[in-house]
């Protein structure tokens, strides 16, 4: 099982690694939540709880949309690389 596989067995692995993602690049940014939201689209509640980990598989759509707002990839908020560019 590769170390990808383990993240995705682990109940908030996936959810976690976001959450971490996300801070990162809104503190790059200089980001608040609300400017994510604003920038991306997304529902600013969505983004909150998304930014908490408390939504442990964020849709696709909204993932693509924030990835998009920090012009990153998805691989990299889903923890897939290491390197936001």
């Amino acid at each position: 099982m590769n170390q990808t596989e383990k993240v995705f067995e682990e109940p908030d692995g996936f959810s976690k690694i976001i959450a971490g993602r996300i801070s990162t690049q809104l503190s790059r940014h200089n980001w608040s939540l609300k400017t994510l939201s604003d920038r991306s689209t997304v529902p600013y509640e969505t983004i909150k709880k998304v930014a908490n980990g408390k939504i442990r598989n964020p849709s696709l759509k909204n993932i693509f949309k924030i990835a998009e707002a920090f012009d990153c990839s998805i691989d990299y908020l889903a923890g897939r690389q290491d390197s936001a560019s």
